[in-house]
C-alpha cells in the first residue's frame, strides 16, 4: 500500500520532474549533438503532457481518490514507464525510446480502460438501485389520473405559442 500511495503521489511530481531529467541528462550525455538537444525541447513538454494526461485519468477514478492510492495495474505500468524515463536520461542508447513510447501508449490506454471500467460499473450499480423516491418510472406505466391533459412546451426561441390540443 505504501508504494501503491506514494506513486499515486509521484504522478504530478514526475510529469515535471522527469521531462526535465530527460532535457538534462541527455544533454549531458550527448552534449556534443545540438539538434538532438532541440529535439529533446520540442518532445519534452510532450512528455510532460502525456504524463498529466495519465496522472489526471487515474485520479479520476473514485477507487483512486478514495484510497489515495493507485492499482496494482496502474503500480506495475506506471512504475516501468518511470523506471525507463529515468534510465533513459542515464544512457546513451535510442532504444530505450521505443520502449518509452510503447509504454506510453499502453499506460494512457491502461488509465482510459480502467476509468472506463469502474464507471461502468458504478454506473449499472446506480441504475439498479431504481427509482430514488420509491415510486415506478414513468417509461413502466402510464396513469391518466396524473396526466390530466397539460403539457408545458419550452420553446428554445423563446415564442409563446398555445399547446396542441389532443
Amino acid at each position: 500500500m505504501v508504494l501503491r500511495r506514494a506513486l499515486y503521489y509521484w504522478q504530478f511530481i514526475g510529469a515535471l520532474a522527469l521531462p526535465i531529467w530527460v532535457l538534462i541528462g541527455r544533454g549531458i550525455v550527448q552534449a556534443d549533438q545540438g539538434w538532438d538537444f532541440v529535439f529533446y525541447l520540442v518532445v519534452c513538454p510532450v512528455l510532460c503532457l502525456v504524463m498529466l494526461a495519465v496522472a489526471g485519468l487515474t485520479v479520476a477514478r473514485k477507487s483512486v481518490r478514495v484510497a489515495r492510492a493507485v492499482s496494482w495495474q496502474d503500480a506495475a505500468i506506471v512504475g516501468v514507464w518511470h523506471l525507463s524515463i529515468i534510465t533513459y536520461g542515464f544512457l546513451a542508447f535510442s532504444g530505450l525510446a521505443i520502449v518509452i513510447v510503447l509504454v506510453s501508449v499502453i499506460a494512457f490506454w491502461n488509465a482510459v480502460w480502467l476509468l472506463f471500467r469502474e464507471t461502468r460499473s458504478r454506473v449499472k450499480e446506480a441504475l439498479s438501485l431504481g427509482p430514488i423516491d420509491g415510486g415506478t418510472y414513468v417509461a413502466d406505466s402510464y396513469d391518466p389520473a396524473v396526466d390530466q391533459g397539460r403539457v408545458i412546451i419550452i420553446n428554445p426561441d423563446g415564442s409563446r405559442e398555445d399547446p396542441p390540443a389532443r
